[in-house]
């Protein structure tokens, strides 16, 4: 008690004194102990607030101060798919009984996979045909849908820049993509690489480091050039209309999808339609998310985003959530069906593409996976910390239909019959320089120390002062008064009183007789 009461009268603490003192009545101890406790009450309640606060809102999303040169961002990487399903004089002689006519059946007509007798034909049950072999023989291949190709006001072959890939959509010419043995893991399929004697020399990306050091003179993925249509890419289309078979639409034309070079393409559901006899132009924005590294201390379902080599994904290098949903959609496949559709990532070593014969399991397992929202699997797909997206603006007019001189001799060289094939696509920035969203921590723990110690010195006159007085008064006093032997105190204090030669004898008489007393 009397160490309590020692240390009510020396504390820094705002109003402790006024307990201990003895010259005032109960009731004035009184009206100060109520205010002390009015005062403990709000702080709690003040900083349980800023806790709150800092455990439920951790990441903050701004913008950055400092500004992005488009020139050392990537092109987007564009994939250009015909709406064409097969070419028709592939499959015009094919019969009706015919396995390659069922699988035709199952990629021009959707209202096939709700038909029982379809399901329960010899044709479909006995059908060991890869999927993703029929398309690559019978579909629109990219040597005949691109006609010329140009970057920057520059002419070049189309096929060193665009390689043939197999989307959701079917078969598809895919531009600055990352090169395969950069993007996947283990064994993967390629129908049709780009050359290796190419001008263009692969190098490795992503939106977290950026290009590899060391660069090459030409390389893919290819850099922004600048901004406008002449520092953009211009690509001439040819639908070939005549060897339509069946349009995954209502019409001819083609599919786009603009993503990340280290991005899968998704075109089915959300690719974008160009029509035919058209020069459409792209004007395109850049969001660009990026985040400071000061949250990677954060937890992952705090900060609600994973960085590049923050999950391991089984077959993708780079992680980021298109490519983890795929996976998680791959692994739901195989349990439901033992096979993976020919679009979606071979997980295992030992696993196998769907034949025509798994296409209805395939369906219906797709169908329940897309309304699964949430699972074990996709909880984990969060957004990735760096993030790279192009969002086009598009402007369609129509190829000239009179005999008047135009630009492109290209064009220029056609019939009106042949221009009702074609498609012009030009895509290009707007803007020279982006500011990227920004994440960064909210309330960090200097902030938090910062809040909470304005409030407690507000309040009560708190400082690190008041925690070195509770540690001496709770631990160092008492130790010092009642562990250590009572011999080295009282020789201790003898000593320091005699050796203090500046003290008169009578108050050397008083300070010894007071520490010899028990």
């Amino acid at each position: 008690m009397g160490n309590i009461k020692k240390y009510l009268q020396e504390t820094t603490l705002h109003g402790f004194k006024y307990l201990a003192d003895s010259s005032l009545s109960n009731w004035e101890k009184l009206f100060f102990f109520a205010a002390l406790l009015s005062c403990s009450v709000v702080v709690i309640h003040l900083i349980s607030n800023i806790y709150a606060r800092w455990d439920s809102t951790p990441v903050l999303i701004g913008i950055s101060p400092h500004p992005i040169p488009i020139v050392n961002l990537p092109m987007p990487a564009i994939t250009l798919c015909n709406m064409n399903q097969a070419l028709y004089s592939r499959v015009a002689n094919y019969s009706k009984d015919s396995k390659e006519y069922a699988i035709l059946r199952y990629l021009c007509f959707s209202d096939s996979m709700t038909v029982t007798d379809f399901e329960n034909s010899e044709e479909f049950k006995n059908n060991d045909i890869q999927i993703s072999d029929f398309i690559t023989q019978h579909a629109h291949p990219c040597s005949r849908m691109l006609l010329q190709c140009q970057i920057g006001s520059i002419v070049y072959n189309c096929s060193e820049l665009f390689r043939e890939v197999l989307t959701d959509e079917g078969l598809c010419c895919s531009f600055n993509t990352l090169e395969p043995e950069f993007l996947f893991k283990g064994n993967y399929h390629i129908i049709k690489a780009l050359p290796r004697n190419s001008e263009f020399q692969p190098v490795t990306w992503s939106p977290e480091t950026g290009y590899q050091s060391n660069l090459p003179p030409k390389y893919y993925p290819h850099r922004t050039l600048g901004t406008g249509i002449s520092m953009g890419i211009t690509i001439f289309l040819n639908a070939e209309v005549d060897e339509y078979y069946c349009s995954s639409t209502s019409g001819p034309g083609f599919k786009l999808s603009l993503s990340s070079p280290i991005d899968m393409p998704q075109v089915k559901e959300v690719g974008v339609t160009v029509p035919l006899r058209s020069e459409t132009r792209f004007r395109m924005d850049v969001i660009r998310s990026e985040s400071a590294t000061a949250i990677r201390s954060i937890k992952r379902q705090q900060r609600q985003c994973v960085f590049l080599n923050e999950i391991p994904l089984l077959y993708y290098k780079y992680y980021s959530k298109r490519h983890c949903e795929n996976e998680c959609q791959s692994a739901y496949l195989i349990r439901q069906c033992g096979c993976i559709p020919y679009h979606l990532p071979p997980i295992y070593s030992n696993a196998t593409f769907c034949t025509m014969k798994s296409s209805f399991c395939v369906e219906r397992a797709q169908q329940r996976f897309s309304r699964a929202l949430t699972g074990n699997c996709l909880s984990r797909c969060m957004p990735s910390c760096f993030d790279l997206t192009f969002m086009p603006d598009a402007f369609s007019s129509s190829l000239t239909s009179r005999n008047y001189s135009i630009q492109s001799p290209l064009l220029a060289s056609m019939s009106r019959e042949e221009l009702s094939n074609i498609a012009v696509l030009h895509f290009y920035f707007r803007e020279s320089v982006i500011h990227s969203e920004l994440k960064n921590v909210y309330i960090g723990l200097t902030e938090f120390l910062s809040n909470t110690g304005g409030i407690l010195g507000l309040f009560m006159g708190f400082s690190f002062i008041s925690v070195a007085e509770i540690v001496y008064f709770s631990v160092l006093r008492p130790v010092f008064k009642f562990v250590v032997p009572k011999k080295y105190r009282k020789s201790a204090h003898i000593r320091r009183v005699s050796e203090n030669k500046n003290w008169l004898p009578d108050e050397i008489t008083k300070a010894t007789r007071k520490s010899i007393q028990p």
